[in-house]
């Protein structure tokens, strides 16, 4: 295989999404170029959120799509296999790449232009063609399944349900602690560490951003909560939800690693395609992998106030969302038309 062609496919990988950015990867690279290894990193996110490592294989996921679209692009055949040996739960996906004709997809530009953006939405119409494009984004991955509501009540029911989450962030200190970790607050320590998230990704009106560095600190924020400041934060999605043209659900059959694997296959799909229409799109994965959580028994040290809240959101969003309660839901978004464009983060160099 070509040295430079496989260096374009890592450029695209690493592309992928992760939570809080924190590259959850190690890749590595056969002699010939023939063979792309990649190895999962626990260390890498200890969040709360990424309960068995749920959260990490998503982003896995995601990288090997941009992999397989990049790939086919540039002229290769990827083949991969999930966890090929079965003592390493660290071993992700093995791809073997060989020559084939190159393959026209508009979702490979789409890979350097996603980004997340947390501004608020214009609320328009979106049309039956975009909907039916979106939902078939993901027909590649047969465990996978989208669902897209842009009735105007069914999203202000939603947006009582996905509020939940952003209220926690600020209601407990080790959730809280892990966010704050990974901010990046100047062009310093961005350039540096090449991960983490930019303070300039979270869509904070001029207001926000006098105060929000001083919620670094954990007494700043307790003493806030006693006048609402969580409140007011889960208030702030609760009205992006309610104006923004789509809410999406992307789910997953099955639970185990090959499951998020997979779900984070088709997250990177709809991602994509919403970024080829022309949409911005916000993640909103925390709640859904709180629900996992509390689904596998282990929301055990939660508040019964906390767990209540996600267990009301369990059982409305797979209803309101039409998604079968056997299957898995794996990352709830919003996506709209937007004045401001979201910032890109940074990625570190796997291929030199």
């Amino acid at each position: 295989m070509n040295k430079e062609i496989t260096k374009k496919i890592l450029e695209a990988a690493v592309m992928a999404p992760s939570g809080d950015n924190v590259q959850p990867w190690d890749i590595r690279v056969s002699d010939h170029f023939t063979q792309i290894d990649l190895y999962n990193l626990p260390d890498k996110d200890n969040s709360y959120y990424n309960y068995q490592q749920s959260a990490s294989y998503i982003a896995h996921g995601a990288v090997i799509e941009n992999i397989l679209i990049a790939a086919g692009y540039l002229g290769c055949n990827a083949e991969y296999q999930l966890f090929p040996d079965a003592s390493n739960d660290a071993y992700v996906a093995k791809i073997t790449l060989t020559p084939a004709e190159m393959q026209a997809d508009p979702l490979y530009p789409a890979i350097f232009e996603r980004r997340t953006n947390r501004f608020q939405y214009k609320r328009s119409e979106v049309t039956k063609e975009v909907l039916v494009v979106l939902s078939d984004s993901v027909k590649k991955i047969d465990t996978a399944s989208v669902s897209l509501v842009n009735q105007k009540d069914k999203i202000n029911q939603l947006a009582n349900e996905l509020m939940v989450n952003d209220r926690i962030v600020f209601e407990r200190k080790d959730i809280h602690a892990f966010l704050f970790d990974k901010i990046r607050w100047n062009k310093k320590q961005i350039e540096e560490t090449k991960d983490g998230m930019p303070v300039g990704v979270l869509g904070l009106s001029f207001i926000e951003k006098l105060s929000f560095p001083m919620m670094r600190f954990w007494w700043y924020v307790k003493t806030a909560n006693v006048f609402g400041l969580s409140r007011i934060i889960g208030l702030k999605c609760w009205w992006n939800c309610r104006n923004t043209s789509l809410l999406g659900m992307i789910s997953i059959q099955g639970n185990d690693k090959v499951a998020f694997v997979q779900g984070g296959r088709a997250m990177q799909r709809v991602w994509l395609e919403a970024t080829v229409q022309g949409f911005a799109m916000q993640p909103i994965i925390g709640l859904t992998l709180l629900i996992n959580r509390l689904q596998q028994n282990a929301l055990g040290d939660f508040s019964m106030k906390h767990t209540q809240f996600v267990g009301h959101a369990a059982e409305k969003l797979p209803k309101l969302f039409g998604v079968k309660k056997s299957d898995t839901l794996v990352m709830g978004f919003r996506a709209g038309n937007v004045e401001k464009r979201g910032f890109r983060t940074m990625r570190k160099n796997y291929f030199k």
